[in-house]
């Protein structure tokens, strides 16, 4: 963990900056695929419904979205993986 009460540095990166929906969600998908139960993913995006996309989809492939924060260039987006992923 970084300091008390945040979430731990995420093993894997993504950036998904300048990508257009769909891609910030597919590109995710493929690096869950790769991934262990537990294994956490930032991901980064400028795609303003990047938001709703990725918790839309981690919600149906039962992943937790751990936190969403608004940045300079976008989002900076945390989810913990859990099971493999059904789409």
């Amino acid at each position: 963990m970084n300091e008390k009460n945040q979430i731990p540095t995420p093993a894997l990166h993504i950036d998904a900056k300048g990508l257009k929906c769909p891609m910030p969600v597919i590109k995710l998908q493929k690096q869950v695929r790769m991934c262990q139960p537990g294994d956490r993913i930032e991901i980064e995006c400028t795609d303003s419904g990047a938001e709703k996309d990725i918790s839309s989809w981690a919600n149906v492939n039962k992943h937790v979205l751990e936190a969403c924060e608004h940045t300079d260039f976008g989002l900076r987006i945390t989810l913990r993986v859990e099971g493999r992923s059904r789409v």
